[in-house]
């Protein structure tokens, strides 16, 4: 079941395959899932292309 998860601050919207994956995302890339509306979506959605762009944090491992 896919779910969508909505930032209460800032409104940004990240979508996930399941519960499990926007649980994780949201507690330990967004702060707390207590920060996030989590809603069901169905499988035929499909996701506004309105040209928003999302940055999304990219980790770079390097060893120092």
């Amino acid at each position: 079941m896919a779910v969508k998860i909505t930032h209460l601050t800032n409104g940004q919207q990240v979508r996930f395959a399941n519960a499990d994956g926007a649980r994780r995302y949201a507690e330990i890339i967004g702060g707390g899932v207590d920060k996030w509306r989590f809603t069901v979506v169905s499988g035929h959605e499909r996701p506004e292309l309105s040209g928003r762009v999302v940055n999304v944090p990219v980790w770079r491992m390097t060893s120092r």
